[in-house]
């Protein structure tokens, strides 16, 4: 491991990605990790959850104390919501036609796959009718978020997530990337089995940026944590950059700092070195 040194600089905000980061391979979030977050919240310092979940899922993820108190920039960076001390809201939707060719695409292929096409965080169209069940898993989804493909394309799609149900979805990436024109971009996930698709526009740094900045936060204050390819650029755009074990090599080869793995509490060792720095800044003070 190379954890960070804490003992002359601290960082001032904290961007924590969910699977396969701060989440056990269980999509559960260890007491340890939680009780971490929670700590560094008390101490002053905002935490962002920068994540490709969606925000009706975060309470059961995270925990309800986490989901009340942290930011968050959810669906792949579509979305952007502040809480104190950050503040404001904003969305980078998808565009509808591209949504729909994606769709079309997706429904004609022999590969099987599950999609969803999500809205705001809340709402969302599904591809097969029992793909609702699933997605209501975390009880923190209820049928009256469920709404129709034509409803979600009316009201603005957020992105389209695609799931390969373990099949490899290679194929499907080289199709849809041929025809999403230069606004658009598909990002692969877990060995290519997952994928997303959302505006260019819509990365997790942007979101970050647009909630911190304002209040004068750069980029260069903040410690991420990653492992997946939608973290790349969360990775390669912050100060103290930081990879669980677990990572994949796009990431393990870009960040600064690297720590134990997602089933090994890795987010928390190092939060609770920065607790324990900024406990120590303020005894001294």
């Amino acid at each position: 491991m190379n954890l960070p040194d804490f003992s002359a600089i601290t960082p001032r905000v904290v961007a924590l990605d969910l699977d396969g980061t701060a989440l056990r391979s269980d999509a559960r979030m260890s007491e340890r990790t939680r009780r971490a977050v929670l700590n560094v919240i008390g101490l002053g310092v905002p935490v962002v959850i920068a994540t490709a979940r969606p925000a009706r899922v975060i309470p059961v993820l995270a925990g309800p104390e986490i989901a009340a108190r942290a930011s968050l920039v959810h669906m792949s960076g579509t979305a952007a919501e502040g809480r104190h001390p950050l503040r404001g809201e904003n969305r980078w939707p998808l565009d509808r036609a591209v949504a729909r060719r994606c769709w079309d695409i997706v429904s004609a292929s022999s590969i099987e796959t599950r999609m969803t096409v999500e809205l705001d965080g809340h709402s969302f169209a599904v591809s097969h009718e029992g793909d609702a069940n699933e997605l209501w898993v975390f009880n923190a989804a209820t049928p009256a978020m469920l709404v129709s493909l034509e409803e979600a394309l009316e009201r603005g799609p957020a992105k389209v997530s695609v799931n390969g149900l373990g099949n490899d979805l290679t194929p499907l990436i080289d199709e849809i990337e041929g025809c999403l024109g230069p606004d658009s971009v598909i990002v692969p996930a877990a060995d290519n089995t997952f994928i997303y698709i959302h505006s260019r526009t819509a990365t997790k740094s942007r979101g970050i940026r647009f909630l911190i900045e304002p209040r004068g936060f750069s980029m260069s204050d903040v410690i991420s944590f990653g492992d997946d390819f939608p973290d790349v650029d969360l990775i390669e755009n912050t100060g103290w950059p930081v990879a669980v074990a677990n990572a994949v090599p796009e990431v393990l080869n870009r960040a600064k700092y690297l720590t134990a793995t997602n089933d090994e509490d890795g987010v928390a060792l190092v939060l609770e070195r920065l607790a324990d720095a900024l406990g120590r800044g303020k005894d001294e003070a």
